[in-house]
């Protein structure tokens, strides 16, 4: 059976780490579209209006908000990482079943191999892609039976170890697996592709982060990426006719060297000479992305939207504390509740009142913190670096394809042209005599042979 592979999957490990201003809970809320609170920061995440999620299976937990504040509060650094997450790639043509089994092996297989906890979120395709897909995030620490965090898995950690080669190999046996027991052509690989496919040319996978430019410039070398690929094809499809011709010229040349008794020996057999198929190089150069803008640049974007999202809570907060400031207690009543009349009324008061100012000072800190990112000049010259990059290779990208359409419409007048020359070779030559009486003098004006007399 030929498989079908999925071209986009690479098993990758990512991790959530606070010093990229990541939450776990955060993550989870997202990626599971529920609402969580973060017990640490107070923070709300709402995506319970988000679509697109199927289900979320829970392997080693029971309560996804209990497993993701309690791996927040077992770390205790500022630059923690905490939690690890793969997000791996679902056949479009199985069933919702069918991926759910398969998730929750592959989930499975981490809490029995590291002793992790694990919330795998299933997502849908939108109405516009076939990318059936789950995220599945697990806990940098084991967790027991009784939910209790204890050592990391330093194991993953080290690239050196081999440990995520395996795992990467180990998830994908297990898809390939599933994909045999259902007779499914789907299959997926840890190495690269070009070790399969010897005429693979990757493509780039537009994050989610991306922005408008950057999203229109991928898309762009994507496509550049297809027509290539299809001309590798036509011309491997050409080469095999021309070996086709070749084997038949040979097979004439043969004949032709050994002629029957009976044939004439002045018969020359035109050799049939091969034409190698027309290749179009690109004379462009696109230039590569250096990894540090690249990473400055999605940082820049992550720290706008944060930005974004602090302000509306900012918003929240400041109009509870207004209101509370413009229903503040009397010094009357403050002098009562001191011998036990509004006691209650005065503490909730003031714990109310107390809340909301912690929680603008939070707002505060982050603020300065956003903002500190965000004017950091380094940072500023390799996101400006990042767009040069992108303008410089998406204006690469135009050319290629004004290149390519001036290419193939070049090589279709020279196929019409040579055709038509064929067609005028393989029409024979009128001879204009027939007819006539070669005894009597024919006498012809030059106006009968202009009109064919």
């Amino acid at each position: 059976m030929s498989k079908s592979l999925a071209t986009w999957f690479t098993p990758s490990l990512q991790t959530i780490s606070r010093s990229a201003g990541r939450s776990a809970v955060a993550a989870a809320a997202y990626r599971a579209c529920v609402k969580l609170i973060d017990q640490t920061t107070g923070l709300i995440h709402d995506y319970t209006r988000k679509k697109g999620h199927v289900e979320t299976l829970l392997i080693g937990a029971d309560d996804i908000s209990e497993l993701w504040n309690k791996a927040e509060a077992a770390e205790t650094r500022k630059n923690s990482t905490v939690a690890r997450e793969l997000m791996l790639p679902l056949p479009d043509q199985w069933t919702d079943n069918e991926r759910r089994e398969c998730v929750r092996d592959i989930a499975q297989h981490l809490r029995d191999t590291y002793g992790v906890a694990v919330s795998g979120s299933i997502h849908a395709p939108n109405r516009h892609d076939r990318n059936n897909h789950v995220h599945m995030m697990f806990t940098t620490r084991a967790v027991d039976e009784f939910g209790q965090f204890g050592k990391k898995t330093r194991i993953l950690d080290d690239m050196k170890t081999g440990e995520v080669k395996r795992l990467r190999e180990a998830i994908c046996k297990i898809i390939n697996d599933h994909a045999e027991k259902l007779d499914s052509d789907f299959y997926v690989y840890a190495g690269k592709f070009s070790d399969i496919d010897k005429n693979h040319i990757p493509t780039k996978h537009i994050p989610i982060t991306a922005g408008k430019e950057y999203r229109a410039a991928i898309t762009a070398q994507n496509t550049q990426v297809k027509i290539h690929l299809a001309n590798v094809a036509t011309h491997e499809k050409k080469a095999e006719l021309l070996k086709a011709e070749l084997s038949n010229a040979s097979i004439l040349e043969t004949a032709e060297s050994t002629p029957a008794p009976d044939a004439p020996k002045s018969v020359d057999v035109e050799r049939i000479e091969a034409t190698p198929p027309a290749e179009l190089e690109s004379p462009f150069k696109r230039k590569l992305m250096p990894e540090a803008c690249e990473r400055a640049y999605f940082k820049h974007q992550e720290t706008l939207k944060k930005q974004q999202a602090l302000k509306v809570i900012e918003d929240k907060w400041r109009a509870k504390h207004d209101e509370l400031l413009a229903n503040k207690p009397s010094s009357t009543q403050r002098l009562f509740s001191k011998i036990g009349l509004g006691t209650a009324k005065i503490e909730r008061y003031d714990a109310e009142l107390s809340k909301t100012e912690i929680h603008l000072t939070k707002i505060e800190h982050n603020k300065i913190l956003f903002k500190k990112i965000l004017s950091d000049k380094n940072a500023l010259n390799l996101i400006a670096q990042y767009n040069a990059v992108i303008d410089h290779n998406a204006s690469i990208s135009d050319l290629e394809a004004q290149a390519f359409k001036a290419h193939s419409e070049k090589l279709e007048r020279e196929r019409e042209l040579k055709e038509e020359q064929e067609r005028e070779q393989a029409t024979p030559a009128v001879d204009w005599t027939v007819g006539l009486d070669p005894t009597k003098e024919q006498n012809y004006s030059s106006k009968d042979i202009e009109f064919g007399r």
